[in-house]
């Protein structure tokens, strides 16, 4: 997967079709979903590291991430 597909599926992970964007959302629920769309292990770790260091997420106390404006201008609209 490109670069560009695997911060996708991390960003994907933060919209709810019935709700929009959420700011925020666990480490676990980012796992999950990426695992779901066939990104995982030592691929998912490198993919939700190079989105904190791009600035399109940032993590919070405990394992929460945060997705930031640049993120969410990379989703869809409603």
């Amino acid at each position: 997967m490109t670069l560009d597909e695997t911060n996708q599926i991390i960003l994907n992970a933060f919209k709810n079709n019935k709700f929009g964007v959420s700011p925020t959302s666990t480490r676990g629920a980012v796992q999950n979903f990426s695992k779901k769309h066939g990104l995982e292990g030592a691929e998912f770790t490198e993919a939700l590291a190079s989105a904190i260091a791009s600035g399109l997420i940032a993590p919070m106390a405990d394992s929460a991430l945060t997705i930031r404006n640049a993120g969410r201008a990379m989703l869809p609209a409603r």
